[in-house]
């Protein structure tokens, strides 16, 4: 181990110290920069050359996604077809894709030793800081220096108190009185220039993190707390474990001697005079709050895969990507590998591919009558490979919209074999009931082709529903080396229940568009269901929605439904819930349906008439404490947020329920609400929660600054923090501190 750790300090010192590496771009021009790792490791950028104009650029790790060794990346791919770059250089090469792979910096280093040190490196620091919580780097002085150096904008090593004002602002969100920042400015300065200096710095920072929510909760459960200033509060350890024990946190619950609390104040109590005192003091009692066992979702299952994953693949809800090619709209852009890279690394499990003859006899993908530009179809296929089974080890299912000639689909089948090779299935499981759909685990680390399939018979015609029958036609002539991947998901025309009975296998899926889904579901729910208990049914966005916007997913799962598909680039509240929806199983992609869903033909469930009950009823009350280092709605807004959280339950109709705390003015750094709200939820298994962050704003729709959706299944009880994701789902250090109790109910 110590071995281990001396050299990857070693490479961090590597990186630090900088190596010349040449930056390649596209059109083939390349720049030679001394590229470095930071000192306080927050990011690498490169010396700037005397003929570059402008700042160097600066890449976060904390918005890098990947780094890959290799020619692996459509740059690359580019400079070796116009003979910029030669096969065997390779060895030297890396990729550092970023922005949530829209973006990639590509390098080539003097020697593989170097290439390796970097790639090594920065994967190290990379994983190394995904893993840390938000009461890590409040004691990381390194990362309380990136503000301080932020904010020294005459790099005097110094803030000035306007400096320091500017900085509470712009990059904390904190709006102080006059009277308080003279105070706690006074109170730190020990110098007579009027400015901090780093030492200092840490000092207010440290001052300005402590958490009054807290506070008052340590008030409430040691002795004489209401006597006991912030600075010096502290609880023993019979203290700390009643306090455990009245929470009833299922984590800690193993915790029942002081031995075992011993361990908790060796963790999280960094104060060495509490720690030879054997208590803990306010900031400990944050960094336990802070950490995994406090999380609201946090249990003993939530990080694995723990539902059985060997039934039919119907009785399950599949994580479903609609047009994965596409990065920003319906309309304009281009096709793009890395796309599928992005969604695959999120734990999709369904990706689509919009297939065209290509101009140089291999077939490509594009939306079609669109400006999109294309992307080979064999360029995408070489660069999901590696990415496939990273989230997850269940079947991916590559869904194909077939508009290509008969001589582009043999070249179609024979790239999905050529580098998906045994991955891809091309033969049914031996002795398995051809009447019954395989499991998840039986089709393990395996891809699935679903598209139409090569009939002539009249039942298997395309009706104009169908994603596939639009503007193909070939539709009818499916060259046969293709069909032949056709194995357990052959897209057909949705048709009525007893039609489907008669002339469908459990091996036949249909798409179904948005409003025909809706047409059916509120005509013939029992009809739709149904069918859903032994065939896939696939819902997309209806074809009018130019702007990316999202079906609502909820209709489609309430409706036994395993594939809603969804605009992956598309940031909205859907896609929201839908990433909810996927947390749990271990984020695997795949989740079971509740049981009364699964077996309908018993049960007879309707979503549209919830008067009997198939559930078990609860009553979820959540206090909305407070939040903590809340982002603003943009890199680019100037302003202090706003903030009030609205928190809604989405399921089946009778669990529909929305609420709203008070606004809190001016304050994303620590706001408060202590407000309290009742949640009745008559059928969980179906149910998500989402809470969601906004900024009030009274001339304009309100943005939403952070979010966090959960099956209502997965909420644990007690004090809970909430650890926030982006826009874009990326994970961030804003939280939310909640208070969960939950009822169970009897039938």
């Amino acid at each position: 181990m110590a071995d281990s750790n001396d050299t990857i300090a070693e490479l961090i010192h590597q990186l630090k110290s900088g190596a010349v590496l040449v930056k390649h771009k596209p059109s083939g021009k390349k720049y030679s920069r001394q590229f470095f790792l930071h000192e306080r490791e927050g990011y690498i950028t490169y010396d700037r050359s005397y003929k570059f104009h402008g700042k160097p650029r600066t890449y976060n790790l904390h918005d890098i996604d990947e780094v890959r060794t290799g020619f692996e990346a459509q740059t690359f791919d580019q400079l070796i077809k116009n003979h910029k770059l030669k096969s065997d250089d390779q060895d030297r090469a890396f990729s550092i894709i970023y922005d949530n792979h829209r973006k990639g910096v590509h390098c080539m280093a003097p020697d593989i030793k170097t290439r390796d040190a970097w790639v090594t490196g920065l994967q190290h620091l990379i994983s190394q800081r995904s893993q840390k919580r938000q009461y890590h780097l409040i004691g990381e002085d390194n990362w309380i220096l990136e503000f301080f150096h932020a904010a020294d904008k005459n790099k005097s090593n110094t803030l000035s108190k306007k400096e320091c004002r500017d900085l509470l602002v712009r990059c904390l969100n904190v709006e102080m009185s006059d009277n308080m920042f003279e105070q706690m400015f006074n109170k730190i300065k020990k110098t007579r220039n009027n400015a901090l200096n780093p030492d200092e710095f840490l000092i207010f920072f440290k001052m300005l993190t402590r958490r009054k929510d807290l506070y008052e909760i340590m008030k409430q459960n040691v002795k004489y707390g209401y006597q006991q200033p912030m600075e010096s509060i502290s609880m023993d350890k019979n203290e700390l474990l009643h306090f455990l024990r009245l929470t009833k946190n299922e984590n800690t619950k193993h915790i029942n001697n002081l031995d075992e609390v011993q361990k908790l104040l060796d963790e999280f109590e960094l104060n060495a005079e509490f720690r030879e005192k054997g208590v803990l003091g306010l900031d400990g009692f944050r960094n336990m709050l802070l950490s995994r066992n406090f999380d609201i979702t946090e249990s003993a299952y939530s990080r694995q895969i723990y539902q059985d994953m060997t039934r039919p693949i119907c009785d399950y809800y599949i994580n479903t990507s609609h047009n994965t090619y596409l990065f920003y709209s319906q309309v304009s852009g281009e096709s793009n590998p890395e796309a599928y890279n992005r969604v695959l690394l999120m734990g999709c499990r369904a990706v689509e591919f919009d297939c065209y003859d290509g101009p140089d006899g291999k077939p490509i993908v594009k939306h079609a009558f669109t400006l999109v530009k294309p992307c080979s179809f064999e360029s995408i296929i070489r660069r999901l490979q590696p990415n496939l089974f990273k989230a997850s080890p269940y079947p991916v299912i590559f869904n194909i919209e077939n508009h290509c000639s008969l001589p582009q689909q043999k070249q179609m089948a024979h790239i999905l074999k050529t580098y998906l090779g045994d991955q891809l299935v091309t033969k049914h499981l031996p002795n398995r009931d051809p009447l019954i759909a395989p499991s998840p685990e039986d089709l393990k680390f395996k891809v699935l082709v679903r598209s139409v399939p090569r009939k002539s018979d009249e039942k298997f015609e395309e009706d104009e529903d169908n994603e596939n029958s639009t503007w193909n036609p070939l539709r009818k002539n499916v060259e046969p080396e293709l069909a032949e991947l056709f194995l357990y998901f052959e897209n057909v025309p949705y048709r009525d229940y007893g039609f489907a009975k008669a002339n469908y296998s459990p091996y036949h899926s249909s798409s179904l568009a948005e409003k025909t889904f809706l047409k059916h579901a509120e005509n013939e729910p029992l009809d739709l269901i149904l069918q859903t208990t032994w065939r896939l049914l696939r819902v997309y966005p209806d074809g009018l929605r130019q702007d990316s916007s999202n079906l609502d997913p909820i209709s489609a799962w309430n409706f036994g439904v395993q594939m809603a598909a969804l605009n992956y680039q598309t940031d909205d509240d859907r896609m929201a819930l839908y990433y909810g929806k996927f947390r749990d199983n271990g984020c695997c992609g795949y989740i079971l349906k509740p049981e009364y869903l699964i077996n309908v033909e018993e049960t007879r469930f309707n979503p549209l008439n919830t008067q009997i009950n198939f559930d078990y009823p609860q009553t979820l009350t959540i206090t909305i404490i407070s939040g903590q280092f809340l982002p603003r709605s943009s890199a680019k807004s100037k302003d202090i947020p706003d903030p009030y959280v609205r928190i809604s339950t989405h399921g089946l109709l009778c669990d529909q329920k929305v609420v709203k705390t008070q606004v809190v003015q001016n304050n994303g750094f620590d706001p408060v609400w202590n407000e309290t709200f009742e949640f009745p939820i008559k059928f969980p298994q179906m149910c998500l929660i989402f809470f969601s962050v906004l900024d009030y704003d009274s001339m304009s729709a309100d943005d939403r600054l952070a979010y966090f959706s959960a099956p209502v299944t997965m909420i644990q009880a007690g004090y809970r923090h909430i650890t926030l994701r982006a826009n874009n789902n990326d994970e961030t250090h804003s939280t939310l501190f909640v208070y969960v109790d939950i009822q169970n109910h009897n039938n």
